[in-house]
């Protein structure tokens, strides 16, 4: 999954945990983790929330 692979790459090159990520965002870290792996498909307001966490633009999401 595209938006999964690109929020993990934005919160590793962050220097992020997925806990930190769960700290700054109110996300669960199981659910940040079943995004980046794929296994689930983030709803179109949850890409929001850890891009606001990585202080970079949504669309660094999509390009």
């Amino acid at each position: 999954m595209i938006i999964g692979d690109r929020l993990k790459t934005l919160r590793e090159s962050k220097s992020l945990s997925q806990g930190d990520v769960e700290k700054r965002t109110g996300l669960l870290r199981c659910c940040i983790s079943r995004v980046e792996n794929g296994h689930a498909v983030p709803s179109v307001e949850t890409p929001e929330e850890p891009v606001r966490a990585f202080e970079v633009p949504l669309c660094h999401l999509y390009l």
